[in-house]
């Protein structure tokens, strides 16, 4: 049965639970570190498919990881815990955490960050965060989507170019340990809010949820999000993107010589897909399109102006196969390396006269 309206869906989401009775009764037992409450948790939920994955990574740092149910479902939304601290840690998935009701102080990347109601904030995968006890008022809830959710359909939906498609490709299949959030603020007349609403209600309303359902909810939800934050940064976007063209044609001119696409990727922490993409998007040609057009311009410039044999230009410039870069040479400028040079000494006699 579908619930009615915002009023019902509050009131169903923000039934006090077990684990907030108890903590409102017993405010001294609440746990004073990341294994207590995850021991804590588990106990008072009483639920296998829900217990709390918790290690830590190679650096230390506490992370948590999809259990039993997000590994079958691929998705999940939870409310927060009200009375309890979360302590810093991070998680091997995606989190996008929305104030419903009231407000709570996040902590994110060492900064302390306010959220009130209807602010929104996308964690990417691996940003240490924590947050502070939530009150009886407050009603936050949190989105998590796994890797895996964004494979297949979802994925090639997300291909369009916009903030928020590079934003979660980047963060599924980036190697940069320097990850990334960002809030946004939802106001009440927004398309967003309408459908984060819908989405809540698609969840909570029946015990069958509809993926195809909830995977629509979402594309548009990314959708309308990356519209709202071109509009209001968009020449902040603009500045980041040419920052980064400029970045990848300085790299192709440095390292035209010995580069790959991907050894490329994992200089600039990207997958090689997505950078491929990147570079077609930005430059309107694929890689080795734009290493050709600087290996023949760099042998342009070595016929002219040095006394290098053309074999040796060949090896200068990347090439290791002759016969194909006289192929290459020959499609670019009309003619063979030889007539090239032959040409110049030409011109510049002619000049001198």
């Amino acid at each position: 049965m579908r619930l009615k309206g915002f009023k019902n869906l509050l009131g169903i989401i923000n039934k006090r639970t077990n684990v907030e009775e108890y903590l409102m009764q017993n405010p001294e037992k609440v746990p004073k570190n990341l294994k207590q409450q995850s021991l804590f948790l588990e106990n008072k939920l009483g639920d296998n498919n829900r217990k709390v994955i918790m290690d830590k990574d190679e650096e230390g740092i506490v992370t948590s990881y999809p259990n039993k149910e997000l590994k079958t479902n691929k998705f999940a939304i939870r409310r927060k815990t009200k009375y309890i601290p979360i302590l810093k840690h991070k998680h091997e998935y995606i989190e996008l955490i929305y104030v419903l009701e009231g407000s709570f102080i996040q902590g994110i990347k060492g900064k302390q960050i306010e959220m009130n109601k209807g602010d929104l904030c996308i964690l990417d995968k691996n940003v240490e965060h924590s947050s502070l006890p939530l009150r009886g008022s407050d009603v936050v809830v949190n989105i998590i989507l796994t890797p895996e959710f964004f494979d297949g359909i979802f994925m090639h939906l997300l291909s369009d170019d916009n903030f928020i498609s590079n934003f979660i490709v980047n963060s599924l299949y980036s190697k940069s340990k320097e990850q990334n959030f960002l809030t946004h603020h939802v106001k009440d007349d927004s398309v967003i809010k309408i459908i984060l609403e819908n989405l809540l209600l698609e969840y909570y309303s029946t015990e069958i949820k509809s993926s195809a359902a909830i995977n629509g909810y979402l594309l548009i939800l990314f959708t309308e999000l990356s519209r709202e934050i071109i509009n209001s940064t968009g020449d902040l976007i603009k500045d980041e993107q040419n920052w980064l063209k400029q970045r990848i044609s300085t790299y192709i001119r440095d390292r035209h010589k010995d580069t790959n696409l991907n050894e490329m990727a994992d200089y600039f922490h990207f997958h090689p897909s997505y950078l491929s993409s990147l570079v077609k998007k930005e430059f309107g040609k694929n890689l080795m399109d734009l290493l050709t057009d600087v290996r023949m311009s760099e042998a342009s410039k070595l016929l002219k102006n040095t006394d290098m044999t053309i074999e040796n230009i060949v090896y200068e410039v990347g090439y290791t196969n002759i016969s194909h870069f006289y192929k290459v040479f020959k499609k670019t400028y009309g003619m063979t390396p030889k007539q090239y040079k032959t040409n110049i000494i030409k011109n510049s006699k002619l000049k001198a006269k």
